[in-house]
């Protein structure tokens, strides 16, 4: 595949009239003029910008059948009172359906790999691969629910090494989770050398209640048992000290933050100004649709960048540059995957129509993408493979049609 006459960003400028080789499912060249040897399908990008995809680092995939159906709640009421019993009535084909409509959305902001922790991983796996994104997968664990250990160690023996499903161990949180449970996740993730997807330090009350129990906040707790290391992938990290914040720079972990997600529960800010200071790979993630309600990750820049300048009280507190940052290559370095748009990285990308009104007139590119970007994704392209041209995705129709049936079920 040759992608002819499109612009690049580098080191936040727009270069014009390149060109981007791609054999198999890996980019091999990057420049002017470069021909096409294997005479594969040529892309015209002329008025476009390719970037490179961006990375979902925090969702519930299937919760797009959620979406708008339990809204204007705290979490754990929004949990305990419709969220679970809900998901109680989920079979695989809800998940089949529920899925698919995330990748639909997925695909037209760009996002090309997603970490998602939820039930029915297999359905999950095999929806997500039809669709032709990236994804690494966690089956979740509650301690009420102990046979959903064997069913993660099951998930992740049939799909370790598979060419676009990384298979992860996801325990749910330290207030669903036994000392024991998060012990067996920990070694789960040594053995089998997999990351692990936590929700951590989400709300006050999970913070208050770790104090008062253990006299431990939830991050001293997890670091207690061996669970903090560049293989944690910890979503929200709201509440926080300052010692908590030492402890994720110096064990190398990545924190993934929601801002609409935590705004919307009333959850908290953040402090992801001083989490990068101290050098913590900070990630960017949207939660479920059905706390967003939405899986547009520009909206997600915007919304990061506008709050901590605000709960700084410095409009330099975080940059259209530092937001870009977290949602590329702070993404791709948390999923440990040979990611961006770079020879040799894997072919994942997308191209951006620039002849749009919030697009126009053209200045900072970086400013327009962090803070203008309401639509525009052209095409993507996933492993090698076009997932969206022109605007069109083969299937579109049907999916529309099932996810509202299931949703009907569900709520019926």
């Amino acid at each position: 595949m040759l992608i002819k006459d499109v612009s690049l960003l580098q080191s936040g400028h727009l270069l014009k009239g390149r060109d981007i080789l791609i054999q198999g499912n890996r980019i091999v060249k990057i420049g002017r003029d470069l021909k096409d040897e294997d005479k594969y399908d040529t892309i015209q990008g002329h008025g476009k910008l390719a970037i490179p995809g961006l990375v979902n680092a925090h969702t519930h995939l299937a919760m797009t059948l959620f979406r708008g159906y339990a809204d204007d709640m705290a979490l754990m009421p929004w949990l305990q009172e419709k969220i679970w019993p809900l998901e109680a009535k989920l079979t695989a084909e809800d998940i089949h359906w529920g899925v698919k409509l995330g990748c639909l959305e997925m695909i037209r902001f760009g996002i090309t790999c997603y970490n998602d922790m939820y039930y029915f991983m297999d359905e999950t796996a095999k929806a997500t691969k039809q669709m032709g994104l990236r994804a690494f997968l966690s089956g979740v664990v509650f301690d009420s629910r102990p046979e959903f250990k064997a069913e993660a160690e099951s998930f992740i023996k049939r799909w370790k090494g598979d060419e676009l499903i990384c298979p992860a161990v996801g325990p749910h949180a330290i207030y669903t989770c036994s000392e024991e449970t998060l012990a067996w996740a920990r070694d789960t993730s040594e053995k089998n050398g997999i990351k692990i997807h936590i929700h951590l330090s989400e709300t006050r009350g999970e913070f208050d209640d770790s104090v008062k129990k253990r006299g431990k906040s939830p991050v001293q707790y997890l670091d207690s048992l061996g669970l903090l290391s560049s293989r944690l992938l910890a979503a929200h990290c709201v509440w926080l000290t300052e010692n908590d914040i030492r402890l994720l720079a110096n064990r190398r972990v990545n924190v993934i933050h929601c801002p609409v997600s935590n705004l919307k529960l009333a959850a908290g800010i953040a402090p992801v100004d001083r989490l990068m200071a101290a050098g913590v790979n900070v990630c960017l993630g949207t939660d479920g649709a059905s706390s967003n309600n939405n899986l547009d990750l520009f909206e997600e820049m915007k919304m990061a960048a506008i709050l901590q300048k605000n709960a700084c009280s410095r409009p330099e507190a975080m940059t259209a540059k530092d937001i870009w940052t977290i949602a590329t290559e702070n993404g791709y370095q948390a999923t440990g995957l040979a990611l961006g748009l770079a020879e040799g990285a894997l072919a994942d990308l997308s191209l951006i129509d620039l002849r749009k009104p919030w697009l126009t007139p053209f200045s900072n590119i970086l400013s327009l993408l962090a803070y203008s970007m309401v639509d525009g994704v052209d095409t993507t392209i996933v492993n090698g493979k076009v997932l969206m041209k022109d605007g069109k995705i083969p299937g579109e129709p049907e999916i529309l049609v099932r996810a509202q049936e299931r949703f009907e079920r569900l709520t019926s």
